[in-house]
């Protein structure tokens, strides 16, 4: 496929169009990519490459676009999205959109969040999540304590650039293959937003990441969250559960391969039950519109309608209400969410706070976010401060 006068011929477009419209959001997007890749053997590695960039480009900014039309999607990518006149290299390609995107927006096209704006958390806005979700991510690999040189002796023998280092926490391309580490049990990969949310140095919670206490984290997925929990303060004490059996199987796999203590775990649905013992932190980092994540994964922003929101805040709130007696006088609830919608952040919070005058909010806010270059991970720190 030859590039020409800035443009790619009308079969790209054609193609990249018909990618769009025949994904129904029923899987990740680039999964999708790679069943499509696996029908067009004919379709080289730069190939795939340019149609992966012109259809993530069309999912961080044609907002006002329709999906299912072929025709209006093909009229977009072709009016915005012309391949650089100076190069054949797709790395390139997919590393200007940022610019392409600055250059040749029209008034016609809608910021990502703008049909959200009045629902949003009150201390982010439309602009800032609109430069903030049209920029690929990058990926962040955090290396196990005492793994950093090591990590940094593989990524420089793979040849992956460096984006950003800092106390064994590397940012890299998200076309990098990782694989080769992670699968070593080196590090793992997680975003620098959820790291710092798991970073009690400078709060009350650091006091009770001990052996005689114990932390609950009672939605803990895969345990990402956790992990770095431990790697941050190695002698807490923390168990674990959530309502999917297959998810706590992998967290003991995930566990196992990073050589850390096996975790005691157990399916529990909060939304019906909460356990009859207490702790002295419970980490609620509950389901979510997943809103604070959608640059990687921006194909989602178009699929979510705003009825969900209530939904999960409803969701949200009730798993918080059936922690409260779970929670020892003088502990804390550690809220957590990946959104950044008011009704599932502090909208939640307050409201629990009014109907639950025995707690305190210590401290709520985000981590991560554009400052960070990471995903909008809320916190929000709650104290139990009578029985």
């Amino acid at each position: 496929m030859t590039d020409f006068l800035g443009k790619l011929p009308y079969l790209f477009y054609k193609n990249a169009a018909d990618l769009i419209v025949g994904y129904d959001g029923s899987m990740p997007f680039h999964l999708f990519l790679k069943e499509r890749y696996r029908e067009n053997k004919n379709w080289g590695s730069k190939d795939r490459k340019r149609y992966r960039a012109c259809c993530y480009y069309f999912w961080r900014n044609a907002v006002g676009v329709s999906r299912h039309n072929t025709l209006e999607i093909l009229q977009y990518l072709q009016t915005h999205f012309p391949a650089p006149n100076h190069t054949n290299n797709p790395e390139i390609l997919s590393e200007s959109i940022t610019k392409v995107n600055a250059e040749s927006r029209t008034d016609a096209d809608s910021p990502p969040y703008s049909a959200y704006a009045p629902l949003l958390s009150r201390t982010v806005s439309v602009d800032t999540l609109t430069s903030w979700f049209q920029t690929e991510p990058w990926v962040w690999l955090r290396a196990i304590a005492g793994k950093e040189q090591q990590v940094a002796k593989k990524l420089e023998q793979l040849e992956i650039t460096l984006l950003s280092k800092h106390n064994g926490i590397f940012a890299v391309s998200a076309q990098a293959n990782l694989d080769p580490i992670t699968q070593q049990g080196i590090a793992y990969i997680q975003d620098i937003g959820s790291q710092h949310a798991m970073d009690w140095q400078n709060t009350p919670l650091k006091a009770l990441c001990t052996p005689d206490h114990r932390i609950w984290d009672c939605c803990a997925g895969a345990g990402g969250k956790s992990i770095t929990l431990l790697q941050n303060h190695p002698q807490a004490h923390v168990e674990y559960s959530d309502i999917r059996s297959n998810i706590l199987e992998n967290l003991q796999k995930r566990f196992q391969s990073l050589q850390l203590k096996v975790p005691k775990t157990r399916v529990c649905n909060l939304e019906s039950e909460a356990p009859a013992q207490s702790y002295d932190i419970v980490m609620a980092d509950v389901p979510c519109s997943g809103s604070g994540t959608w640059r990687r994964n921006p194909e989602n922003l178009h699929f979510f309608t705003a009825p969900e929101i209530a939904i999960y805040a409803n969701k949200q709130y009730t798993i918080m209400n059936n922690l409260a007696n779970t929670i020892k006088t003088g502990g804390y609830l550690v809220y957590l969410t990946c959104s950044v919608f008011q009704a599932e952040n502090e909208g939640n919070v307050h409201q629990f706070l009014a109907n639950h005058p025995q707690y305190q909010l210590i401290e709520e806010g985000f981590c991560g976010g554009q400052q960070e270059g990471g995903d909008y991970i809320y916190r929000a720190i709650i104290q139990k401060t009578e029985g």
